[in-house]
């Protein structure tokens, strides 16, 4: 784990331990994420969306075959385990998994429609199990996408492993939020758990039109690029600088997991 991730950890456990105990010890959750729209550059094919799936592309292709030729291809950003359920404890460091958002990138013929932006809303539901209790209000964010299906052709204008890496980048509406239950505050903090989401270089950021210090990910042709999501609840807030929670804090509670789990080994 890098000195800053590491850092980062110290920072927030500090803010979480010690700490006097919450009056909701574990929630049991459900998180469902969904797109709510998409927009498309002008062009042929097939353009596609609904809750789950943005596709694009050749009318009869398959976004999830990365075989098929350009003329008969599609891409895609697809969410899959929505809703999530399961449980989570407060001041708990180790994320609850939700969603996973993944990028299908296949080559297309430049004749086709291609993605330029789009938006997607998660809802949170919390609901006390010790001790019991009725369902907290709904916590609900909106995710705002930005796309760039990139020509196959230099010069790219900005860093690439290939030419040229197709760019994603994710802007948040909010990473932390705070509610009220029974009379304790309690925080919730994103975090995204497959490290595939980091802060872009500036170059990367202009080529989609958005501004320096854009989070997201490139991607090269034939390639799938998941992006899983996570969240903490705690009763102090978690003081770590939006968007760096969201990929690097998240890198480093899985270091910080696996690093556990080799200890626990040698036992």
């Amino acid at each position: 784990m890098n000195k800053l991730c590491k850092g980062m950890l110290a920072g927030a456990a500090l803010l979480v331990a010690p700490f006097t105990q919450a009056a909701v010890i574990e929630w049991s959750y459900t998180v469902t994420t969904e797109w709510l729209d998409a927009d498309f550059t002008a062009g042929n094919g097939t353009t596609f969306q609904d809750d789950s799936l943005i596709s694009w592309g050749s009318t009869g292709g398959d976004h999830t075959d990365p075989t098929q030729g350009a003329s008969n291809s599609r891409s895609g950003l697809e969410i899959t385990n929505s809703p999530a359920v399961g449980n989570v404890f407060t001041n708990d460091m180790m994320p609850a998994p939700t969603n996973t958002i993944t990028h299908y990138n296949n080559i297309l013929s430049s004749n086709f429609a291609t993605l330029l932006s789009a938006e997607v809303r998660t809802t949170l539901t919390l609901t006390p199990t010790d001790p019991a209790g009725p369902a907290a209000p709904a916590f609900m964010t909106d995710f705002f996408v930005d796309f760039f299906e990139t020509p196959n052709t230099s010069p790219c204008g900005y860093p690439s492993d290939s030419v040229c890496d197709d760019i994603f980048v994710i802007q948040f509406g909010a990473l932390n939020s705070e509610f009220e239950y029974d009379g304790v505050t309690y925080f919730i903090s994103i975090v995204e758990l497959t490290g595939n989401l980091n802060p872009l270089p500036n170059a990367t950021c202009a080529a989609v039109g958005v501004a320096n210090g854009c989070l997201g990910f490139t991607t090269q042709e034939s390639t799938f690029t998941p992006a899983q999501f996570g969240f903490l609840i705690t009763s102090r807030p978690v003081n770590v600088p939006e968007p760096a929670m969201l990929g690097l804090f998240g890198l480093g509670l899985l270091g910080l997991r696996a690093f556990g789990r080799r200890r626990s080994a040698k036992k």
